[in-house]
């Protein structure tokens, strides 16, 4: 039993939950809604040991250590979270990493093995009687910075279950940033983990299928309790995303990508591939979680250094011809779930109105008004980065990414972490403002994003 008793918490002087009450029971696996901003990230740092109460109490009838610092370790070693942000908790002892480094093809070694975040522990990994959808043995020689996002939320959980089996996971937004497959692997391996070794599963999520373990519901607004409730979670019903057939267009060809090889070491990630895409044309790009999706846009967002010697053309200009990386990025607005974990220290303690100052060039004050309106940003524009939430934190990438007078969006999971009335914001202005001259990428793996935005769907 876990019984949170009047709670009052804070960060850095802001106020995050006043009076706050709630009780876990032994059995209860519960889901954790609400709101972006409403307190669902911090309710599991509170449960981690990861933030402290400033009045009540959390009282936990499995710790029973006799002093402080044996409960702070005994709490360590039984509850366990999960975060959202997957590279950023697993290169947090490597700083001189950055956000392009995994598109680079000479090994680097500062970047640790997957073996290596593991420790020896990888040698008992038969212990743990896994199902096979979740080995991991196929990653252990990869560098970190290559993985999917759905390869390192397999790692992270792999190497939790590998220091002890914990009585409490909890899992912040687990099924972002992942493709329909993994999302039932994970849900199956969440149950797997709930009713092999009794681990209680308390799960931060806004609207995927969810592992059928969990049997109660929080709804947070505004740092308070809504509603609890009962929860009955049914098997995701499973549906590949359907592809669909090209529409001719006759725009001029924005990218031209001819007979396009990738390839780490051994491992070919894509061979032989083609496309063009053409001026005003509403692209989704669709695949497994490591089939090379993202890969595929640093290539056409000048990231890539594999670019120069491939047969890509970008705006009716071959790479490699002369342009420099910033004549293509000015062209381009790119939105991607990794540039928030490589935000330097300096940068996450900005304002997030003064972090897009900044990095915004040219800057209009007009659209940016516009934004903050649409989005619903003002609550939260003069706070700093860190204090956001996830959710709050994508909004501010969208913004940046949208601030740009581009000829080309490139959208990489761009309504990740958003509540639903958050994602209705953002669509109802891309649907006001996105010109039919702009060219529209965007890598998902929900059904209703293809029916929506695009016209043509790229399958890797």
């Amino acid at each position: 039993m876990i019984e949170l008793k009047h709670i009052h918490a804070a960060r850095s002087g802001v106020k995050l939950f006043t009076d706050f009450s709630w009780k876990i029971d032994d059995g209860e696996n519960w889901l954790i809604t609400g709101p972006n901003g409403s307190g669902k990230t911090v309710l599991l740092e509170l449960l981690a040991g990861h933030l402290h109460v400033t009045q009540g109490s959390i009282d936990i009838d499995f710790i029973h250590g006799v002093d402080w610092d044996e409960r702070y370790l005994e709490k360590k070693r039984k509850i366990h979270l999960i975060p959202a942000h997957a590279i950023q908790s697993l290169l947090r002892q490597h700083q001189d990493q950055y956000y392009q480094q995994r598109y680079f093809g000479i090994g680097d070694e500062r970047t640790p093995l997957v073996r290596d975040i593991l420790g020896g522990g990888y040698l008992r990994l038969e212990s743990l009687e896994l199902p096979e959808s979740f080995s991991i043995q196929a990653l252990l020689d990869l560098e970190l910075t290559r993985l999917s996002n759905g390869q390192l939320k397999k790692v992270l959980l792999i190497r939790v279950l590998l220091a002890g089996i914990p009585r409490v996971l909890l899992f912040d937004f687990p099924f972002e940033g992942l493709d329909v497959t993994s999302r039932a692997e994970l849900s199956l391996f969440i149950d797997f983990i709930a009713d092999k070794y009794g681990t209680q599963i308390i799960l931060v999520d806004h609207h995927h299928q969810l592992p059928t373990c969990l049997n109660h519901k929080l709804l947070l607004e505004k740092g308070r309790v809504a509603s609890q409730s009962k929860l009955k979670v049914f098997a995701e019903n499973r549906r590949a995303i359907v592809r669909k057939d090209s529409v001719a267009t006759n725009g001029d060809p924005v990218v031209e990508i001819n007979n396009l090889k990738i390839q780490y070491s051994e491992s070919v990630i894509l061979d032989n591939f083609n496309w063009t895409v053409r001026k005003g044309e509403r692209w989704a790009l669709t695949g497994r979680n490591g089939a090379g999706k993202t890969t595929l846009f640093s290539m056409i967002f000048a990231d890539h250094p594999m670019a120069y010697s491939q047969d890509i053309s970008l705006f009716g200009r071959r790479r490699g011809t002369g342009e420099s990386i910033w004549d293509i990025k000015k062209r381009i607005g790119y939105l991607g779930p990794e540039l928030m974990s490589y935000l330097s220290p300096g940068q996450t303690v900005l304002k997030a109105g003064d972090y897009l100052r900044a990095v915004v060039r040219p800057w209009n004050d007009t659209k940016f008004d516009k934004l903050v309106e649409s989005l619903e940003v003002s609550a939260f524009i003069d706070r700093p980065i860190r204090m956001l939430s996830s959710g709050e934190q994508q909004i501010i990438l969208i913004i940046s990414c949208l601030m740009k007078e581009a000829e080309m969006l490139l959208l990489d999971e761009p309504f990740q972490f958003l509540d639903d009335h958050q994602k209705r914001n953002f669509r109802d202005y891309l649907s006001l403002y996105l010109s039919p001259d702009q060219t529209l990428i965007l890598i998902t793996h929900y059904e209703e994003d293809l029916r929506e935005w695009t016209d043509h769907t790229k399958r890797l």
